[in-house]
């Protein structure tokens, strides 16, 4: 009975040895385990949210490109298409629609002033911006109609300002428009005349 004891007396120390040993694991192991599970899970959400953060960072990158390019592609065919011709050129034409217009849709032209042409933006442009500015008078539907158009005239005339007046013989319309031409001069430098 002795060794029965005895046996059980190891066994008895075994199952407490083994008994402190999972306790051990359970008190120190097992948190350091699940803390160490919950860091890996949040270091998983970060890296997917700055994954995606990146993916949509590119995406803009290359929409931004993508407008750049069409952008400059409209730019140079802009420039290909730009009036070379003279001021005076471009005088005539805008005259001949603004006198057309005013037929077509009974509007008074008062007075029309002719800009010179004006070095545009940095030095070594080849750019001359021409203004044009106008007033007419009429009844404000034909006025409207007069500048819708005007506009839709295919002239190289952008509207820069446009100013709509009430007055006793109607509405009163004064309008400045502006056309880019490319200059044929040679560019003068600083301190330099054209």
């Amino acid at each position: 009975m002795s060794t029965t004891l005895r046996a059980s007396k190891f066994r008895l120390i075994g199952g407490g040895v083994l008994a402190l040993a999972g306790l051990a694991i359970a008190v120190f192991l097992l948190p350091d385990a699940s803390q160490r599970k919950v860091r890996t899970e949040q270091a998983l959400k970060d890296a997917s949210k700055s994954y995606d953060r990146q993916v949509q960072d590119l995406q803009a990158a290359q929409a931004e490109a993508d407008r750049i390019k069409a952008d400059r592609q409209s730019l140079d065919e802009l420039m290909q298409n730009m009036s070379a011709e003279g001021v005076g050129k471009l005088h005539w034409k805008l005259s001949q629609k603004l006198f057309e217009l005013t037929k077509k849709h009974g509007v008074r032209l008062v007075a029309v002033k002719y800009g010179p042409a004006t070095r545009e933006g940095s030095k070594g442009s080849v750019l001359e911006s021409v203004d044009v500015e106008f007033n007419a008078t009429g009844v404000y539907m034909n006025l409207k109609s007069f500048m819708l158009d005007l506009e839709g005239s295919k002239l190289p005339f952008a509207v820069v300002a446009a100013k709509l007046e009430e007055t006793q013989e109607g509405a009163h319309l004064i309008i400045t428009l502006r056309a880019f031409r490319q200059s044929s001069a040679p560019v003068a430098h600083e301190g330099e005349e054209s």
